[in-house]
């Protein structure tokens, strides 16, 4: 079976992505078997990812899950979701030092 039979991308699909992960479903649905394999002559060039406001919820969601996933790290991702918590922590450290000055 090949990307003709399985009709390749949606060309439907406006503004960001989808159509890679509609096109590997059509694979998965199909009597394929289809497995991931490394190339040392394939890669993805990076392109600036812009979610734009006028996508659909699920469109702009999936815009920016691969838009924290290729462009910070686990640890830069927590330090973000967890500033509060470590704001203050510092803060209440601040206020326990000047006591004891």
């Amino acid at each position: 079976m090949s990307l003709i039979q399985i009709r390749g991308f949606d060309i439907d699909i406006k503004g960001w992505g989808g159509e890679d992960v509609h096109l590997y479903r059509k694979y998965l649905h199909s009597n394929l078997l289809v497995i991931r394999a490394p190339s040392r002559g394939l890669f993805h060039l990076w392109h600036e990812k812009h979610c734009a406001d006028e996508l659909p919820p699920d469109q702009y969601r999936m815009c920016m899950q691969s838009k924290a996933m290729n462009e910070a790290s686990h640890g830069q991702l927590g330090m973000l979701f967890f500033r509060h918590e470590i704001e203050a922590h510092l803060r209440k450290q601040k206020q326990q030092n000047a006591k004891k000055i």
